[in-house]
């Protein structure tokens, strides 16, 4: 994310995190009024961002461990996580 940019606010003890392995961790829906999420993980894995998501490994957007990445997304939506090599913590920040 270039510091000169912002995706709003991070909406205060909203943060969720779910925990993925070779079987796909799904986050609960981020709350009304959210414009965006920031996303990280403690291990490599594979994301995918939306309604009902279920991550699969080798086709999903890859993220690498401990890189934040910024989505522009709306209420309601999920982020769903699973395992390149081994198992790990997903964060989700939604943002107003």
């Amino acid at each position: 994310m270039n510091p000169s940019q912002t995706y709003g606010t991070p909406t205060p003890a909203a943060s969720v995190t779910v925990a993925y392995t070779g079987t796909a961790g799904t986050t609960a829906a981020m709350p009304a009024g959210t414009n965006a999420v920031r996303v990280f993980s403690t291990t490599d894995c594979f994301i995918e961002i939306g309604v009902n998501p279920t991550a699969v490994a080798n086709t999903g957007l890859y993220l690498p461990a401990f890189v934040a990445e910024y989505f522009q997304v709306g209420a309601g939506v999920k982020v769903s996580a699973i395992q390149v090599a081994s198992g790990g913590t997903l964060y989700v920040t939604p943002f107003a």
